[in-house]
């Protein structure tokens, strides 16, 4: 997937952050997100924030292959009018950012608190090539168009393998659609996807088929 950049955004499909929050909520032990292609580490943080939010014991284990998009990320550092929109557009609460942000040097950007930086772990990972990590939920979102057939199928494997019974796979909306030839579009589901996964709770969350 290398020379690919994925744009990510704070909290994207509001409803599908309010069911990781259901699935998650109440569980006594530690718990495992995976953000696979986590860009600038907006989707990362926002399953810190999650965490945070609900006081759930887990970690974020955010990687993506673009090392710049890494850089970013680990220094948490946003643009406060991007941040004062999301909350306009309801996708981060309005305490939110006093609660898990604090103010930079720059008054033109935010930080993310120690507090939700320290739940985020940043590696580089080569998805559909490298092994996945361990994990309780995996966000793959709007990352399957990125990747050839072979490699769509090596990581839909990697991704079954390494997810636990009871977790779940996150999907965006660009991954379910292609052009259809027409100036439209089409559903489609990534190759090797439907032999190791089906639909769960939304049409953008996934739960591991039983091994066959």
């Amino acid at each position: 997937m290398s020379g690919r950049r994925i744009v990510t955004e704070w909290f994207r499909v509001p409803a599908v952050w309010a069911l990781l929050e259901v699935q998650l909520f109440g569980r006594s032990d530690d718990v495992t997100v995976w953000t696979g292609a986590c860009g600038t580490g907006e989707e990362a943080y926002s399953a810190a924030i999650t965490l945070e939010r609900r006081s759930i014991c887990g970690q974020v284990l955010a990687t993506d292959i673009d090392r710049a998009n890494l850089d970013v990320a680990r220094a948490g550092r946003y643009e406060l009018r991007v941040l004062e929109n999301e909350v306009n557009e309801g996708r981060l609460w309005a305490d939110d950012l006093w609660r898990y942000f604090e103010p930079d040097a720059d008054a033109r950007f935010l930080r993310v608190t120690p507090a939700v930086r320290e739940r985020v772990t940043f590696g580089v990972l080569d998805l559909g090539v490298d092994p996945v990590p361990a994990c309780d939920v995996a966000m793959l979102r709007n990352v399957w168009r990125h990747l050839g057939p072979a490699a769509q199928r090596r990581a839909a494997a990697g991704v079954r393998a390494a997810l636990r019974d009871e977790g779940r796979l996150y999907l965006g909306g660009g991954d379910l659609m292609r052009p259809d030839g027409w100036g439209g579009l089409e559903s489609v589901a990534p190759a090797g996807l439907v032999e190791h996964f089906a639909q769960a709770e939304h049409s953008l969350i996934w739960r591991p088929q039983a091994p066959h």
